[in-house]
């Protein structure tokens, strides 16, 4: 929740930066009600060098590699590793997180237990005996001009290739605490268009040979994350071309100071409301992917702290634990996976066949009598010509003889 290591924003920051930086990993709603008032009126940067733009970057990869380079305690089934071969760090726009992908581990799994044959399936039984288990810890060091130090963690569940956007989605967990989170699934198929997407509009079939992502920033598509890549161009504009440093794109980053400026004054203008009711982000077009995939998580958990045995060896070995640790154990409550399936009252051919059938049924119609009109139809266009045409000589005869007669 902090964005950041303590330790690394003190080696690679200055104080003038880490002051901006404040700005900028402030949960929103709490910035604009206390912070901001607070840092306009009584706070001013602290004097010294400007941090380049490269230390920034510099921080960030030094997180990367920090993460990388820490992975943490993990378990599948009854396998264990004490470094997680699944887990992978990546920039998001809440920092710097570790992505686990369980199929990694499904597939290791399978690697050491050939006698299974679903080994790289998810458990056949659904209980808490069984999922993903992590030991995860973080520094507690303090983050300097933080108004608050956040104990805890930001938990997304996402589909392994999506993009994780936990500003906007997951759960937090508090430090020091043992969290058990019990998932099921749920997968909703909609019909594209013309049909309407349950109930809600048109929907994108991004399964479909030819759907061509058009977004910029992101390789998957979703509804999610195309209205945050709307934000992040809105944010490149206000601040003129450069782009924050925790979004992707190919743009410059903006300096620190302006940052902490323009961001928040584009985050007020694009969610607020203009003059005449609209908003910026009223511009942004996201429509919903057909086939969407959701996770619920029912999630409990319990304290815990450092007993005096554990104090007492850390005081033996000269050690200090500054650190904020959380036991994870996610699993799924049952390995079934509910899907809602949206099918078509009427098809074309079904429509057809109901309309046949109406009128068959009220006005005796039969394909024999379609049949049968059309050919009264036929002859009467052909041999009505040739009936006419002797009506019409037979007149003529009939009036010729009484010419003849009167003569």
């Amino acid at each position: 929740l902090n964005y950041f290591d303590g330790a690394l924003v003190d080696r690679y920051l200055d104080n003038f930066t880490a002051f901006h930086m404040t700005k900028l990993t402030e949960i929103t709603g709490f910035y604009y009600r206390f912070i901001n008032s607070m840092l306009n009126n009584t706070s001013k940067p602290p004097p010294g060098n400007r941090s380049s733009n490269e230390h920034v970057s510099e921080l960030v990869q030094e997180t990367l590699k920090l993460a990388a380079k820490t992975k943490p305690y993990c378990s599948w089934g009854n396998y264990y590793w004490t470094a997680c071969p699944a887990a992978t760090a990546r920039i998001t726009d809440m920092g710097v997180c570790v992505t686990v992908d369980v199929r990694k581990l499904a597939k290791l799994r399978r690697k050491n237990d050939t006698s299974s044959d679903d080994a790289d399936a998810l458990p056949a039984i659904g209980n808490s005996l069984r999922g993903l288990t992590m030991y995860v810890d973080v520094s507690s060091q303090a983050i300097k001009y933080r108004s608050y130090q956040y104990l805890g963690y930001k938990t997304v569940l996402h589909e392994p290739d999506e993009e994780p956007l936990p500003l906007s989605s997951g759960f937090l967990v508090s430090g020091d605490t043992t969290v058990e989170v019990e998932v099921t699934k749920t997968v909703k198929m909609g019909l594209p268009k013309p049909y309407k997407a349950f109930g809600s509009g048109s929907c994108v079939d991004t399964l479909s040979p030819s759907f061509v992502n058009p977004l910029k920033r992101f390789q998957k598509y979703s509804k999610e994350v195309c209205e945050a890549e709307c934000l992040i161009n809105f944010v490149v504009k206000i601040c003129g071309g450069c782009k924050h440093f925790l979004h992707p794109g190919n743009e410059s980053v903006c300096p620190v100071d302006r940052l902490a400026e323009c961001y928040r004054h584009a985050q007020r203008k694009y969610y607020g409301t203009n003059v005449n009711g609209s908003s910026e982000k009223s511009d942004c077009k996201c429509p919903m992917p057909c086939r969407q995939a959701m996770y619920q998580a029912a999630v409990t958990t319990s304290p815990f702290h450092k007993t005096q045995f554990f104090k007492d060896i850390l005081t033996t070995k000269n050690l200090t634990m500054n650190q904020t640790v959380v036991y994870f154990h996610i699993f799924f409550s049952d390995p079934v996976v509910s899907e809602m399936k949206q099918v078509a009252v009427f098809s074309a051919e079904g429509l057809l066949g109901n309309i046949g059938g109406q009128i068959g049924l009220f006005m005796g119609f039969s394909l024999i009598t379609v049949a049968e009109m059309l050919e009264l139809i036929f002859l009467l266009v052909t041999r009505g010509r040739n009936l006419d045409e002797r009506v019409k000589r037979h007149k003529k005869s009939e009036a010729a003889a009484k010419a003849a007669l009167q003569a």
